[in-house]
């Protein structure tokens, strides 16, 4: 799951301009954070947690945004009132722990991107600079005027840890509630569904059910199915041998259709799990989604979905201009306006080109391509 990054000199452009009483200490504290990640020791997720606690309790309510990038695959993630911290004080403490096991840095790659600051001369650098080498390059606290003014209260995260935290918090929420859940992810190819249900199964007792695996067989489909929205799924198979079964908390007997084949696989058992992935275009059909939990419906630019597909599907892209997304398209218009009660998410931050505003949105209303309304 590619995250575009940002050079150093864009993050401290952007951190200038946000936040302009920062001091060199600030500065300095930026780019420890980018290069060592969470810089305090962490024992556990619990001790982590009932410090965080704590803190979100008196943490300020509110803030204009919820998480901020520093670059090198980190963000910070800030305390606000967003959430039920009961439930997501916990679950921040679990991936700030899994944040400091996965993120390494050097003394040299701090030095390195030390030597950046001499490019801003922010007041004051210069003898701040040589003590703070000399002492070592430390772990710092932020400025005394930053304190006052900004009020910070974060956590860092790795970028997907951060992005997608309202998707994993809900998750939590409902398995701390319920005990499982079944989730489905939608959207168009390209935008991320696998992805995101790979980094959900990292982080949950899991299975994972892909749509693709329950192609309808070409001698069962209709004349003319290449333009009939679903007429190429098998959804009453899904529902019956999978959804239905999860619903019930049951073991999955997974039986995937082979297109090159032309016939199911062999047939694998799934266990029982607290949390079922259901990830693919036509999940959220609505034959399918009264038996979901949580619905996530992902969405991207048309021209980030074809630069996505050029670099994954190389010479089949032509495959998907000409058949596959029309029948995705067909398939949104025909049923998903009236079925659209779940999270919409746009995921150009989750990508490696350039964006002049690549931070995480939260889309509300109707799905848009290039800012054109999708349905129309």
């Amino acid at each position: 799951m590619p995250v575009r990054q940002k050079n150093l000199s864009e993050i401290l452009t952007q951190h200038r301009q946000r936040y302009p009483l920062m001091e060199p200490a600030d500065y300095g504290k930026l780019l420890f954070q980018n290069e060592f990640g969470p810089e305090h020791i962490i024992e556990s997720p619990e001790q982590a947690g009932e410090y965080l606690l704590r803190e979100w309790a008196q943490a300020a309510a509110g803030g204009t945004e919820a998480i901020e990038d520093i670059g090198n695959h980190l963000y910070r993630f800030h305390l606000t009132d967003a959430y039920d911290i009961r439930t997501a004080a916990p679950l921040l403490a679990k991936l700030l722990f899994l944040t400091a096991r996965r993120h390494y840095g050097t003394m040299e790659g701090l030095t390195a991107k030390l030597s950046l600051l001499q490019e801003w001369s922010p007041a004051g650098l210069e003898p701040w600079l040589t003590d703070y080498i000399r002492a070592g390059c430390p772990a710092l606290h932020h400025s005394e005027a930053f304190r006052k003014a900004y009020a910070p209260h974060y956590r860092l995260l790795r970028d997907v840890y951060a992005i997608y935290f309202p998707i994993i918090y809900q998750v939590q929420r409902h398995l701390s509630a319920s005990g499982r859940a079944i989730i489905a992810i939608d959207g168009p190819c390209g935008s991320g569904k696998s992805s995101l249900a790979s980094l959900l199964a990292e982080l949950f007792p899991s299975r994972i059910l892909h749509m693709d695996d329950y192609y309808l067989p070409l001698p069962q489909r209709s004349p003319g199915w290449e333009q009939i929205p679903c007429e190429n799924m098998d959804l009453h198979r899904f529902l019956q041998e999978a959804l239905l079964p999860a619903a019930r908390g049951e073991e999955i007997l997974y039986r995937p259709y082979s297109c090159r084949e032309g016939r199911l696989s062999e047939p694998r058992r799934l266990p029982a799990s607290p949390l079922t992935i259901v990830e693919g275009s036509y999940s959220h059909h609505p034959l399918l989604a009264p038996h979901y939990d949580r619905k996530v419906f992902l969405t991207c630019q048309r021209q980030e979905q074809l630069s996505r597909l050029a670099r994954r599907e190389k010479s089949h892209l032509d495959a998907y201009l000409q058949r596959w997304i029309p029948l995705e398209e067909a398939y949104y218009r025909a049923y998903l306006p009236a079925h659209i009660q779940t999270f919409l998410y746009d995921t150009a931050a989750v990508s490696a080109e350039a964006y002049s505003s690549p931070d995480f949105m939260i889309r509300q209303g109707e799905i848009c391509f290039d800012n054109t309304p999708f349905f129309q």
